[in-house]
């Protein structure tokens, strides 16, 4: 028999507290559901019982502070009440199983001290976009804030912006990795998606880690096997093949020097080949940061190119260094001497008002030279008459291979031990070095062979 009171009863504005007596009393008409078609009401169910401290009628208890009152009447509703963000939230719903659905995402999100849950997937990206959330010294730098950006414009933001943060499922996640055209592609997403999950979780925006274990998947898309490595080797293992010779370097400064600026190209690729200089620090070289009696360089800042843009920071992972030069390369050019000779040349250019920076490799104008120009101006031309282009562009080398040819040069030519090379190249340890140039592998068949004689 159901109560007389009215149809709608009032919410306390105080959080109710358990009857005195202890005992636990349910509301006239009902009864705990316990069949497979309602398991989701159970939820209510499990609670306990109690008086509520103003207007009389019973209400459950729940885990999380959540306060369920009943219908007092058949065609009455369920309410509930709880605190989150030290505000007072409610819900209510015309059945039990209805409000037990509701308060599934309530618990999840109490349970997990998540309340940025409710807004929506826009919000979690400025998140983990905003520069303010990392502290000074971890930061990202200009360069990777606007890759991120433009993963996040051009793959996270279609799907998810819309969508609350809380409905996000795995199959959000799997259609913004699997919108990349490549496997390269894709693993830059991929590991976007996982510092996106991460950033999420930890301000609440996000309770479940498993949105971070995606994969790009080619589909019906006609792409190379993706991921083939070696056996036993990192990841991280460069082919001898994607490293050009001494006598491959040799031809492209011989190309570089028949260009528009002659010798000062030539020199700028030596240099990066057995220096190991990036490409962002060789354009940013200046003259104080040689010490042409010792033979080193040191290397405390880079130009990045943002949104057409060129800002002067710090080397990658904000970690200065120094590192050394030959005198002479394994191929014979005389890199110090060369080098001395430029020195000189920019001082002079200096004092002319022409290269107002000190630049060793200054653009045309006496600025900082903009990847996109170099390439298309100087390297384009000198790739494609020694062969590392086709027709079209495509080619086994870049500017970057030179910072191979360095690492190599350096561990088998001049025999350095590897922590040394670690810290002239800019890795992150000495692990890094071992794994990309020496491999695990290396030796593997002559110790068999060996051991098997």
């Amino acid at each position: 028999m159901t109560q007389a009171a009215p149809a709608r009863t009032k919410i306390p504005t105080k959080s109710p507290q358990a009857s005195r007596d202890g005992t636990v009393r349910r509301p006239a008409g009902w009864q705990k559901k316990t069949t497979a078609g309602t398991a989701r009401s159970t939820v209510i169910a499990s609670g306990n019982g109690g008086a509520a401290t103003r207007g009389g009628g019973e209400v459950i208890e729940l885990e999380y502070g959540i306060t369920v009152y009943p219908a007092r009447s058949e065609e009455g509703r369920w309410r509930a009440v709880w605190f989150e963000s030290d505000t007072r939230q409610q819900c209510e719903a015309a059945t039990e199983e209805k409000l037990a659905v509701k308060l599934e995402k309530v618990r999840t999100r109490l349970e997990a001290d998540a309340p940025n849950m409710k807004k929506p997937g826009t919000d979690l990206i400025a998140h983990y976009l905003d520069p303010d959330r990392h502290p000074v010294q971890d930061r990202w730098s200009r360069k990777h804030a606007d890759t991120q950006r433009r993963l996040c414009e051009r793959f996270a933001a279609p799907v998810i912006d819309a969508v609350t943060c809380q409905d996000i499922k795995t199959g959000h996640m799997e259609r913004i990795v699997n919108a990349a055209p490549t496997a390269g592609k894709g693993d830059r997403v991929r590991r976007m998606i996982s510092a996106l999950v991460t950033a999420g979780i930890d301000a609440g925006y996000l309770a479940n880690s498993r949105l971070a274990k995606v994969h790009w998947q080619a589909g019906d898309r006609l792409v190379p096997e993706p991921g083939v490595t070696v056996a036993g080797e990192s990841g991280l293992w460069v082919d001898p093949a994607e490293i050009p010779s001494d006598g491959d370097i040799g031809k492209l400064g011989q190309a570089l020097a028949a260009g528009a600026h002659g010798d000062r190209d030539e020199l700028m690729a030596n240099t990066a080949a057995y220096s190991g200089l990036r490409w962002g620090e060789l354009t940013a070289l200046t003259i104080p940061q040689v010490d042409q009696a010792a033979r080193v360089i040191t290397v405390d800042r880079k130009v990045v190119e943002v949104c057409g843009q060129l800002y002067l920071e710090a080397p990658k992972n904000r970690k200065h260094r120094r590192t050394i030069y030959p005198r002479r390369t394994p191929a014979g050019y005389p890199l110090a001497e060369r080098l001395a000779d430029r020195i000189e040349q920019a001082r002079a250019e200096q004092e002319a008002g022409t290269n107002p920076l000190g630049l060793i490799f200054p653009s045309p104008k006496g600025a900082y030279w903009r990847s996109s120009n170099f390439n298309r101006r100087v390297l384009a031309p000198a790739y494609t008459a020694i062969g590392w282009r086709d027709a079209v562009g495509n080619g086994r080398w870049t500017w970057h291979s030179l910072r191979h040819v360095f690492c190599t040069t350096a561990l088998f030519t001049w025999k350095l031990d590897a922590t040394d090379v670690s810290r002239m190249a800019g890795h992150g340890n000495y692990r890094t070095t071992l794994d990309m140039y020496v491999g695990a592998t290396a030796g593997v068949l002559d110790r068999a062979r060996t051991a098997t004689e």
